[in-house]
């Protein structure tokens, strides 16, 4: 049951290259884009962190799973630690909800860009602003639903270190786990292709105003 909740923190990171500097409207887009991805180190750092985390709350998991009734104050003990990892990945998880919220604010400067964009140049910034949007959206999404996932996680851990607890009650907990957890990971494919597409529509974007010149 903990593998389905371990690893996958595999979110795609923004891939912003250098641009050609010949014309003001590519300026512009290039020096916001690469402020956005500077503001999302955090984000990226996170990811890293994340991972280990959860790979050391699997080890832990896999231990108390081990114990017997016999067992109950290293199991109590355990579930503690849990607890603790838990915590921890939500305060990483705030960093990473922090960093990417400041590169969303750069958003503000595509709109200006807008504005001093010629009529042939709009409908292209038009598309690029319009699928970082969503990617922000999209990864918000994905926190939400992560957070969700945390709390069904804690809850299941306290029922695990009951004296009485009843074998229906902790199936009813991995039945919950398992069904946010798949929520998450469609967030996370979601977010994914949106990176994807933000990359591929910046290339189009800059293909296109060169073409334009």
């Amino acid at each position: 049951m903990k593998k389905k909740l371990i690893g996958f923190l595999v979110i795609g990171v923004l891939t912003l290259s250098g641009c050609s500097m010949g014309a003001s409207t590519e300026k512009q887009l290039s020096d916001t884009l690469s402020k956005m991805n500077d503001s999302e180190s955090e984000y990226r750092d996170t990811q890293s962190q994340m991972t280990e985390m959860e790979k050391t709350e699997q080890k832990i998991f896999k231990e108390t799973m081990e114990l017997t009734k016999e067992d109950i104050e290293k199991l109590r003990s355990n579930v503690s630690e849990l607890e603790k990892l838990i915590e921890e990945r939500l305060s990483r998880l705030d960093k990473e909800e922090e960093s990417m919220k400041e590169a969303e604010g750069f958003i503000k400067e595509l709109e200006t860009v807008l504005e001093k964009a010629s009529e042939e140049e709009k409908s292209h910034v038009e598309k690029l602003k319009a699928s970082v949007e969503k990617r922000y959206e999209l990864h918000q999404s994905f926190v939400d639903e992560y957070r969700k996932l945390a709390t069904i996680q804690k809850e299941f851990y306290g029922v695990l270190s009951k004296e009485d607890v009843k074998l229906e009650e902790l199936k009813q907990k991995v039945e919950e786990i398992n069904k946010q957890n798949t929520v998450v990971k469609t967030a996370i494919a979601d977010f994914n292709e949106a990176t994807k597409e933000v990359n591929s529509i910046k290339n189009e974007v800059f293909s296109s105003l060169e073409k334009d010149k």
